[in-house]
């Protein structure tokens, strides 16, 4: 009778540490996986595979990554990388003090299958939160970035 009862624990236990198993293989590794791709597109196909803003453009690509810079920083940019652009496009940084845009700046996006641009604003030492949206021919928000100065 012992050994049923061994046997049936063992099964049991079997079973359970399966389950977890399964329970644990079918989660996220991370918070950060289960976020979807840091991809966007807009309804004409565009889309942008990455969006920095930095002190800097360096052999173009960013320098100086952050979210907070100081009084002293003359310029910010906001560096942006598309991918797959099917066709040429205009789109537009819009560049937003507190709760008042202070800048719209065009640019055009050519047709290839990766895509590098970036723009800056002088901030004259306005501290405070900014933020830069990328803007497409429709009026879409694709992409929006925040940062400070302080």
């Amino acid at each position: 009778m012992k050994r049923i009862f061994f046997g049936i624990m063992i099964l049991v236990m079997f079973v359970m540490v399966g389950t977890v198993l399964a329970e644990e293989a079918a989660k996220p590794a991370s918070p950060e996986a289960a976020k979807p791709a840091a991809k966007e597109a807009s309804e004409n196909g565009l889309t942008i595979a990455r969006m920095e803003i930095a002190g800097g453009v360096e052999n173009r690509e960013p320098a100086g990554v952050a979210s907070t810079f100081p009084a002293t920083q003359e310029k910010v940019w906001c560096f942006v990388e598309f991918q797959n652009v099917d066709k040429e496009t205009t789109i537009n940084y819009v560049w937003t003090f507190g709760e008042k845009e202070v800048d719209k700046v065009p640019q055009t996006i050519k047709a290839f299958s990766k895509y590098r641009t970036w723009a800056n604003k002088t901030i004259a030492g306005r501290k405070g939160d900014w933020k830069v949206d990328i803007i497409d021919e429709s009026g879409t928000v694709l992409k929006s970035a925040s940062f400070k100065i302080e």
